[in-house]
């Protein structure tokens, strides 16, 4: 990850640009910037509050315009429940173990701790709406709201995303044979339990729909650190999460850069880069906030690659890949005395729902786009280290201006 990461960085401040700065562009500027609608996953505790992705856009966007984007992801963990003893010489004794095999060394009806419990299971449907506002010509103002409702993921609803199709996939391509136990529990069912150290607690089941919060941004693009090929922009970002789990308001700061290198007959690629950290909970607006993590700064950073290439009947096409990197939700020093106990019914990869919560997270994403009037985009997500983002999760947006 960090090899791949240090080669996006170098290759975009080391290419040179073989070919003249003068190419007609006049077709390649119908599409600001990489085509990019939202990739951030459908993490069950993700979705609860707001978090930053890299904005790869060259300039403000010319004219009010509107995003719509549809996405769905199959999440999955065990049941099981985790202890974080309170005494240090307790911790300092659960040092000595494993994780997985701490729970054998200590009394579960004797141990002064606090605890968390947490099940996964379902297929997560996002809905999103975003319009941007150009403020000028250096500024932009973005406005989104976020939906989600939790199901079965049955077809034909769901057809990538379905427990079987995720089996299937783990057993004729890579994983084997229900390598997480989701056969041992069933597959096809919606539920996501949660409850906080703090006593709050989480019970979604099928065809639960919420809303998740409204997302201001305000984007800078400085003409002094940008030329004709090279793009720059710096966000902040306020968050208000909505739903009954967590009503709080997020801050966070970002910045984005965007390299074009231009090819013969007008086709053109786009490389960028982008980094950024949001505070949660700068303002909660009631006092039993479900717990979503112990670290209150979330760190990302993204990478991106796009190639397009403009057809005869002019409508450009566009193939990119994204690489997301998110810091890990709870302190990872925690991760080295907490006592998880094994449900009896789970046997294979039964601790990941709750290790990978000390674990930065990251996933890959695939996109194709043809924009036009009107810019279109399907993706498939893929989370390759297993760390709590959906197997696998699939979306689709269009773009489109509100004003001619």
């Amino acid at each position: 990850m960090k090899q791949i990461s240090l080669f996006v960085f170098l290759t975009f401040f080391s290419i040179n640009n073989s070919y003249s700065q003068e190419q007609d562009t006049a077709f390649s500027s119908i599409k600001n910037g990489i085509s990019k609608p939202s990739i951030l996953s459908t993490h069950p505790f993700g979705i609860f509050f707001s978090r930053i992705q890299g904005n790869f856009k060259s300039i403000p966007t010319r004219k009010h315009s509107l995003n719509i984007s549809l996405e769905s992801g199959n999440v999955w963990g065990t049941p099981i429940k985790t202890y974080i003893p309170n005494d240090e010489s307790i911790r300092n004794e659960a040092r000595k173990y494993e994780w997985h095999q701490a729970q054998y060394f200590f009394d579960e009806e004797s141990l002064d701790a606090k605890s968390f419990e947490l099940q996964i299971d379902g297929v997560i449907k996002g809905l999103r709406l975003n319009t941007n506002f150009r403020l000028g010509n250096q500024h932009e103002l973005n406005l989104g709201l976020r939906f989600f409702m939790l199901t079965k993921g049955k077809a034909p609803f769901t057809i990538l995303t379905s427990d079987k199709f995720v089996e299937n996939f783990h057993n004729k391509i890579a994983g084997g044979d229900d390598p997480f136990d989701r056969g041992v529990f069933g597959h096809n069912k919606a539920q996501i339990k949660y409850l906080d150290r703090n006593g709050s607690r989480i019970e979604l089941t099928n065809n639960d729909f919420f809303i998740g919060g409204l997302e201001t941004t305000y984007y800078y693009y400085p003409k002094a650190l940008s030329t004709d090929t090279f793009y720059t922009n710096f966000g902040a970002h306020f968050g208000t999460n909505l739903s009954k789990y967590n009503s709080s308001i997020d801050f966070g700061l970002s910045s984005n850069i965007t390299k074009k290198i231009l090819m013969p007959n007008e086709n053109f690629v786009q490389i960028g880069l982008g980094l950024g950290a949001l505070r949660k909970g700068v303002l909660n607006m009631k006092q039993n906030n479900v717990d979503f993590g112990t670290n209150n700064f979330i760190g990302h950073l993204e990478s991106a690659l796009e190639y397009n290439f403009i057809s005869k009947k002019r409508t450009i096409h566009s193939f990119g890949v994204d690489f997301y990197f998110q810091t890990s939700l709870n302190k990872k020093d925690e991760l080295e005395y907490i006592i998880p106990i094994r449900n009896p019914d789970a046997h294979k990869a039964w601790g990941h729902g709750v290790t990978n919560l000390y674990k930065n997270n990251n996933y890959w994403t695939f996109l194709y786009s043809f924009t036009k009037k009107v810019t279109t985009t399907f993706y498939l997500q893929q989370d390759f280290t297993v760390n709590n983002n959906p197997d696998i999760q699939t979306g689709v947006s269009i773009a489109f201006n509100l004003i001619k």
